[in-house]
């Protein structure tokens, strides 16, 4: 059992600012012990990271071939895996539970959020589908008769098909920030070692609808934060990418390959790098979400007190 030392406590009424701050002062506390903690599973799931981007760069300007894609979903596969028993290790911090409790507990949850993307995933289908044959009716309405030009034809297609992507956009978009509360739901699932999942979910989703302003800007913040420090760790990936991508240019002109031998070593220490920086990344925005359930929880129970002290 991991303890951390926790000045603040968790049931507290915050508003974004201290909630990133209890966080942040809960994070560097405990660095040590966190990493020490976390570290070989982070560094597992940045090997598997690696090892996808390698693929990625033998099939970068070409057609894969089936072997690739199997490759390719076979890595997806693994990172799925780590990510579980990532996520398993890490919330041993948080619920003192085993490890095994915790990767159990994981895998359930990212079952859960599989289902729900499905789920969602289908709904946007249909709402694209829906409007693409509006927008066709509208089209062959406004003509008056259908058209029989191949060139109109295709103009037209490629018309609705832009406008089918920007509501499928759209409507993923506004999907999404409606979820954002499933972050309260998850690591109440977590923390509170008596709950069920299917129990929690639309009863906490809709507490969390109600302070989904609060939840939006938390972690607007902190992802913004994520998204600096990840183009920066990005970049040398970005620039081996690039390079990659003139010496293919080059060589399918008839120049000479433009890359040095100990490119594919490099390319692979350059993302193990980044990935693990990563993964700590989404280590510390893990510590976000539990202190936005804390918060939440103590301005639920908050109103609570405040409805029975009315009631008297």
């Amino acid at each position: 059992m991991i303890q951390l030392k926790q000045e603040e406590e968790l049931i507290k009424s915050r508003g974004y600012r201290a909630t990133i701050k209890a966080a942040y002062n809960l994070f560097t506390d405990n660095y040590k012990v966190i990493l020490k903690h976390i570290w070989p599973y982070a560094l597992a799931l940045a090997v598997i990271l690696g090892f996808f981007i390698l693929n990625q760069f033998k099939t970068y300007g070409q057609v894969p071939s089936l072997s690739d894609m199997l490759v390719s979903c076979a890595l997806m596969l693994f990172t799925v895996v780590a990510e579980i028993v990532f996520y398993g290790r890490t919330m041993m911090l948080f619920n003192g539970q085993s490890f095994t409790w915790n990767i159990l507990r994981a895998l359930k949850a990212t079952l859960w959020m599989i289902l729900l993307t499905v789920v969602f995933t289908l709904i946007i289908i249909g709402i694209s589908a829906a409007f693409g044959s509006f927008s066709t009716g509208a089209a062959d309405s406004a003509t008056g008769i259908p058209q029989t030009d191949p060139m109109i034809q295709m103009q037209q297609q490629q018309t609705i098909f832009a406008k089918n992507m920007m509501i499928a956009m759209l409507a993923m978009t506004i999907l999404s920030l409606l979820l954002l509360p499933i972050v309260y739901v998850c690591i109440k699932y977590f923390v509170e070692t008596d709950t069920h999942f299917h129990k929690i979910l639309f009863k906490d989703l809709k507490t969390g609808m109600k302070h989904w302003g609060y939840i939006f800007l938390t972690l607007l913040v902190v992802s913004i934060c994520i998204a600096v420090i990840g183009l920066i760790i990005s970049l040398p990936l970005i620039i081996l990418f690039t390079a990659y991508g003139f010496s293919i240019q080059g060589v399918m002109q008839g120049d000479e390959a433009g890359i040095p031998g100990y490119f594919t070593p490099l390319a692979y220490g350059v993302s193990l790098v980044s990935y693990f920086i990563y993964a700590i990344m989404i280590l510390f925005s893990l510590f976000v979400a539990y202190y936005i359930y804390g918060s939440i929880e103590a301005k639920e129970q908050e109103k609570r007190n405040l409805k029975l002290n009315t009631e008297y």
